[in-house]
């Protein structure tokens, strides 16, 4: 197993926790909500004899530091990814998103697309690429967890959320990261969830900006509300939407299968 160096990338106020694992290309890995770099650790083995791959704690989750009182934005989220990029020698990377994360490569590959060497978006919530009516009822959705978030707690809403999850495993975490994400979910829920579920992707400017790049969707994710966002989402991009195995938290649970779905889109690349 290789050896996870860990260190710390200080940008805009805030120590972010990053993991950094193996030889070759950077290859960095943005996990989803109420998650941590714990979430890639398995697959970053698996992926780290071809890669330097580098994982992390986005800002104001787990062992990563921030102001846990504001909103977060897409916009700072990106920029702590592109702060951890810089630091690696190469100050460019395979970048892959899942969820949450994805909507953050898609920011970093309209506003700084010079730190992408290639982007794969695996399964990103962007509703407002629905058509109308649908868009509408997942805002509605995402307005109704909010507000019970606020009054019934963190632990209600995420209930209601992951029921929104298809085929995604209801079974115990590991103590230690259980014990880490914990104070996650309030802060999603308070500080993250609606600033994820509302933006829109500038495909415009994604499009100029020349980013090589596929989206993904997971295999048992069947037509949940995220696979039709990123299909729609690859159809205005003009981009490949491949298929992984798996279901939406497919890196941790499944990560032999997410690492090889993730080494057969670059090798057909060039990578590896």
């Amino acid at each position: 197993m290789p050896t996870s160096i860990n260190e710390k990338v200080l940008n805009e106020g805030a120590e972010i926790y990053c993991e950094r694992r193996g030889n070759g290309p950077i290859l960095l890995l943005i996990h989803g909500a109420m998650e941590d770099a714990g979430y890639y650790s398995s697959a970053a083995d698996m992926l780290a004899d071809k890669f330097t791959v580098v994982s992390y704690d986005r800002r104001c989750n787990s062992r990563s530091s921030g102001d846990r009182s504001v909103d977060m934005t897409v916009a700072q989220q990106a920029r702590d990814a592109a702060s951890v990029i810089r630091a690696m020698k190469d100050g460019k990377a395979v970048v892959v998103g899942r969820s949450g994360g994805a909507i953050i490569g898609l920011e970093l590959a309209t506003t700084m697309p010079e730190v992408i060497d290639f982007l794969i978006v695996y399964e990103a919530p962007v509703i407002e690429m629905l058509p109308i009516g649908d868009a509408e009822k997942w805002s509605s959705f995402v307005d109704n967890i909010f507000t019970k978030n606020q009054f019934e707690g963190s632990q209600a809403a995420q209930t209601e959320f992951m029921a929104s999850l298809i085929n995604v495993p209801d079974s115990p975490l590991p103590t230690d990261l259980n014990d880490r994400i914990s104070a996650n979910i309030d802060f999603f829920f308070k500080h993250e969830f609606r600033a994820f579920f509302r933006y829109v992707p500038n495909i415009e400017t994604i499009r100029k900006n020349n980013v090589q790049m596929v989206t993904a969707i997971g295999r048992d994710s069947d037509n949940a509300y995220y696979v039709q966002t990123t299909r729609a989402l690859a159809a205005k991009l003009g981009c490949e939407n491949v298929e992984f195995p798996g279901h939406h938290d497919v890196s941790f649970w499944m990560p032999k299968e997410f690492a090889t779905a993730i080494q057969k889109v670059l090798e057909r690349r060039g990578y590896g």
